[in-house]
């Protein structure tokens, strides 16, 4: 009887860590990993647990950039395969990270545990208004669909054709070379950085606009060597100058239209009748 609940107890627990480490890898690893199906953003987590010690993966996960500032060699090599790009830290603690590599150790329930052939690319048979689509979502000409907010208000690209953008984050005019359509659209889809993460956790981008946004950095991509940084300075000059001519004649409109005497001044000035 004793064994019979220890073992029930045993598998429960196992079933709970499973479960909490496949939530926690869908949430911020799989828009750049894959296990067993091949390099995305960044390496397949295939096997990863037999490739490096525990330790070492404990500490990567949690500051991989921690990692390759201590020039750990390993660290290293890693962040210049895969295009110098800093995997985000995560403020996981020992048991959660414990789950993931347990998760990723049973090849992700599902998620692939021998190497697949590519997946089709998603921009197969995109077309002009995909581009052109993909451009009014970057730049907040049309909003997305629940709501999130437009990635100029954050992100910049070189393209003449935005009018405005955002300096907060990385520039993405190079972002499809570096990424790929299956990278650009992983972390469009499920972002794996804590701000873009929290900004896009309750107003998720649907598929098509997944599309939309990465056929437009794939276009901005290959027509970036082409733009010329638009210059706005004529347009202000002009604007400012209409403006300063509104204002300078209603200033004198309302100069010339003010009333020039008291309000009493008329009754003042009435002849007035002494009574004896």
């Amino acid at each position: 009887m004793k064994l019979s609940l220890l073992l029930i107890a045993v598998i429960t627990f196992s079933t709970v860590f499973a479960g909490e480490g496949e939530d926690l890898f869908k949430q911020r690893c799989a828009a750049c990993h894959t296990i067993g199906k091949g390099r995305l953003v960044g390496p397949d987590l295939k096997n990863i647990t037999e490739k490096q010690s525990l330790d070492w993966l404990l500490a990567f996960i949690k500051s991989s950039t921690a990692m390759i500032n201590s020039g750990d060699a390993d660290a290293k090599a890693i962040f210049e395969e895969y295009n110098r790009i800093l995997m985000p830290d995560n403020n996981y603690s020992d048991a959660q990270i414990l789950a993931i590599l347990d998760y990723i150790k049973q090849g992700g329930a599902g998620e692939g545990t021998s190497a697949a052939s590519p997946a089709a690319d998603i921009l197969n048979g995109v077309t002009a208004e995909n581009i052109a689509t993909g451009a009014r979502l970057f730049d907040g000409a049309q909003r997305l669909t629940n709501g999130g907010p437009f990635c100029a208000s954050c992100h910049k690209v070189r393209d003449e054709r935005i009018f405005s953008s955002g300096t907060l984050a990385k520039d993405l005019s190079q972002s499809y070379e570096a990424l790929g359509s299956a990278g650009v659209a992983a972390i469009v889809k499920n972002p794996p950085f804590p701000v873009m993460h929290e900004a896009y956790r309750n107003h998720p981008i649907t598929e098509e606009e997944v599309i939309n946004l990465t056929a437009y950095l794939k276009s901005v991509n290959e027509e970036r060597i082409y733009q010329r940084p638009a210059n706005f300075s004529m347009f202000f000059v002009f604007f400012g100058a209409v403006v300063f001519f509104i204002i300078f004649m209603s200033t004198i409109i309302l100069y010339f239209k003010r009333k020039k005497l008291a309000v009493n001044h008329d009754i003042l000035s009435r002849p007035s009748k002494v009574v004896n």
